[in-house]
């Protein structure tokens, strides 16, 4: 299993509007998607929020998830 930080889409069930959020997205070893949180966004030191920010900032080079693509919660 794996994790990095990426885009993703969500719908607003009412209004069927959509919103992106990072998150910390999961990864089977074969690339299959597990889930996603919300990011741990914070840190003791300086250099960590620095790497958090870079971080962040390759996950906006990646494509868009949508939160269509994760598996449904059991």
């Amino acid at each position: 299993m794996h994790w990095n930080h990426r885009v993703i889409r969500f719908t607003e069930p009412e209004t069927g509007d959509t919103f992106l959020k990072f998150a910390e997205v999961f990864y089977e070893d074969d690339g299959t998607l597990l889930g996603y949180h919300d990011p741990f966004m914070w840190s003791e030191e300086m250099e960590g929020i620095q790497e958090l920010a870079e971080q962040l900032l390759k996950a906006t080079t990646q494509p868009v998830l949508n939160e269509s693509d994760f598996p449904e919660e059991v």
